[in-house]
């Protein structure tokens, strides 16, 4: 056990990874559960996440801490499609052309061709360039630009490009010329392999990792007074650090320490994150799709994004589990109810069911989910945490550095944060 008195604010994975190689380190979540982002729950006979999860990871030491225990199902390829104006296209777009209407087909292809001649050699600025500079002018005006503002609801042009890593696929010419002459075999796959529980949803792969660790739930922190350093909470506790270690979001941290000056506060303030909100319902009908997720481009039809979590678990069942993901701005407050019923009904259109055939729905919101890459980020996330860092305050995680990243990684910043204050490397 370490002699330093250091406590944590969150539960989550990175708040985990931190405490499991920190000794000593107490965790104090706001939740009734540890989990934080991960979490899963049981709703009507099917296990649902907080938005779509699965375990993509290639690196050996997660896949042996978190797998060894768990029933996984274990799959060589992720089947996504794409859905727009009523007709259904593989994932990514640019490299299955040939899905598309003739006219467009053959517009995004010259599109695109011409892109790699006009942008050759130039280092794109933002996402709209970085897209307009891979795929062309068609494929950034009748798909990235909808998808953009439908599901990031800021402009492409005020985007960076920081967040593209394992998230959109670069161009490659020789598969985009070939997916526009014919079918062709998904060879550019995001997730060529992956694992998901077999049960329990993605969370049941992960709650071991509390186990041993000192956490303290509901227990929300509403202040921070980084002179005294001292955590108030909202039952009425405080608790003394010596160092504080925070996977809270960066804006909420800023907002409850009085000391912190105005171009702290200034800064946290240009951080942005998406609602989201995941309508999971349960249909009396057998496998409604071929697919494993897909993604919604049409601006008419608020979901982004639809995932099936039997198809996930390998669960045989004679019902079919859905959750279709909203994702707002973080200040949309919209009626829920209506935003429910609006998304099944969306639904029900898409893949041929009945109102009649629905079992059971529900709606949960959640106010932080990705955060939002823009232009103004990197220099607001980098003051505001050199100025935590001057007062004894170290953060981690997705929101704690306000970067995204994948559950493995965000584990992984905990437990490098905690190597790091124990002077390992």
């Amino acid at each position: 056990m370490s002699d330093r008195n250091v406590i944590v604010l969150g539960a989550g994975l990175a708040g985990l990874g931190f405490a499991r190689h920190y000794p000593g380190a107490r965790v104090f979540e706001a939740e009734a559960a540890p989990g934080g982002h991960a979490r899963s729950h049981e709703f009507a006979g099917a296990w649902f996440d907080r938005g779509a999860h699965i375990c993509h990871s290639q690196d050996k030491a997660w896949l042996d801490l978190v797998c060894a225990q768990t029933p996984l199902n274990e799959m060589t390829k992720s089947v996504v499609l794409n859905h727009k104006a009523g007709h259904w296209f593989a994932y990514p777009v640019q490299n299955h052309l040939f899905d598309l209407p003739q006219a467009d087909r053959e517009a995004a292809l010259a599109d695109f061709l011409a892109a790699q001649d006009h942008y050759r050699g130039r280092e794109p600025q933002n996402y709209e360039e970085w897209c307009r500079f891979q795929y062309g002018d068609f494929l950034v005006e009748n798909f990235y630009r909808l998808y953009t503002e439908k599901y990031w609801h800021v402009p492409m042009a005020e985007l960076a490009t920081d967040w593209l890593g394992g998230r959109l696929l670069p161009s490659q010419v020789a598969n985009i010329v070939a997916g526009a002459a014919g079918h062709q075999e998904e060879k550019q796959a995001v997730f060529r392999t992956f694992r998901y529980p077999k049960r329990g949803g993605f969370f049941a792969m992960l709650e071991r990792l509390a186990d041993g660790v000192d956490v303290r739930l509901n227990k929300r922190a509403v202040r921070v007074d980084a002179e005294k350093r001292i955590v108030a909470f909202a039952d009425g506790t405080e608790e003394a650090y010596e160092t504080l270690v925070s996977t809270m979001p960066l804006p909420q941290l800023a907002a409850m320490i009085p000391s912190a000056p105005a171009r702290v506060r200034e800064a946290a303030s240009k951080l942005r994150a998406l609602r989201q909100y995941c309508v999971n319902f349960v249909v009396d009908r057998v496998e409604l799709s071929p697919a494993n997720w897909f993604y919604i481009y049409d601006p008419d039809i608020a979901v982004s994004r639809v995932s099936f979590p039997f198809s996930l678990s390998g669960e045989a069942s004679d019902l079919t589990a859905v959750q279709a993901e909203i994702f707002l701005p973080s200040d949309a407050r919209p009626d829920e109810e209506t935003l429910r019923d609006q998304a099944v009904a969306d639904m029900g259109r898409l893949l041929m069911f009945e109102a009649a055939d629905v079992v059971a729905a529900e709606i949960r919101g959640y106010s932080h989910s990705y955060v939002v890459s823009d232009l103004n980020r990197a220099p607001a996330v980098a003051l505001v945490r050199e100025w935590l860092h001057s007062q004894g305050i170290e953060t981690a995680g997705l929101f704690g550095n306000w970067h995204y990243v994948w559950s493995d990684r965000a584990y992984a910043s905990g437990q490098t944060l905690a190597h790091n204050m124990c002077g390992r490397t």
